[in-house]
């Protein structure tokens, strides 16, 4: 069933009929053109994907029976967390597109000494960031959803952190030498900086709390390619 639409439906699937209505019905109606007896797949982010088949379509309303479960996975292990410092809006949005993609499971926009601020911290922003996670779940075939969290200064997320955390440092070890140190099954987070880097007293107390500082690449990447080669990395 690859190349099917995928989509999302946050109030839970189960085999039997189902309602689409909105931009959901309006991307399948439209978008993707699904006719009365079309298949396309349907998954509440709980690691179930089910088959469903179109009985009735107009512009703004889809009905549709759902069917017994096609596909189940368990929840990936290790759990990924990207911190990832604040930078301009479209930036911001394409950093969470591509790593919903790369396998986050949670996305952490945060503040440093040296990151962007303003109107990307107000409430709706955050629901786009989240609406921009689903639609890549569903386009990426990722059975379980990411979570997005508000934003926070990186005091405060390394105050609440009790796994472990990679900073992310050009000056730091070779990420392939660090990863006997990596859990196979605990969480872990990989912290990206701004373009200014993190601050030394960041780095200091980071550190301190047990955290790792590992090299991306050879190369100077941009905070929003970062945060994407770690997650990759991470995954490996």
């Amino acid at each position: 069933m690859n190349g099917l639409p995928r989509i999302c439906v946050s109030k839970g699937v189960q085999p039997g009929p189902l309602e689409l209505q909105g931009s959901q019905a309006r991307h399948l109606a439209g978008a993707r053109r699904l006719r009365d007896g079309d298949a396309f797949l349907v998954f509440a982010g709980d690691g179930l994907e089910y088959p469903a088949r179109v009985e009735n379509v107009s512009h703004d309303r889809v009905i549709a029976t759902v069917y017994d479960s096609v596909r189940q996975e368990p929840p990936p292990t290790p759990e990924v967390e990207v911190w990832c410092a604040n930078v301009r809006v479209k930036r911001m949005e394409w950093a969470i597109e591509k790593c919903v993609e790369a396998g986050v499971n949670v996305f952490r926009p945060i503040n440093t000494e040296h990151s962007a601020r303003g109107k990307e911290l107000s409430l709706g922003r955050h629901d786009r960031w989240r609406r921009i996670a689903v639609e890549a779940a569903e386009q990426c075939g990722r059975l379980y959803l990411p979570v997005i969290t508000p934003v926070l200064s990186f005091e405060e997320t390394l105050k609440g952190w009790t796994g472990t955390l990679v900073i992310a440092h050009q000056e730091g070890r070779p990420w392939f030498d660090i990863t006997a140190k990596l859990p196979k099954h605990a969480p872990l987070a990989v912290a990206v900086g701004p373009e200014g880097g993190f601050s030394t007293v960041e780095i200091e107390a980071a550190t301190q709390a047990g955290a790792l500082v590992a090299s991306l690449g050879p190369n100077t990447l941009r905070t929003e390619t970062a945060a994407v080669v770690a997650v990759a990395l991470a995954r490996s």
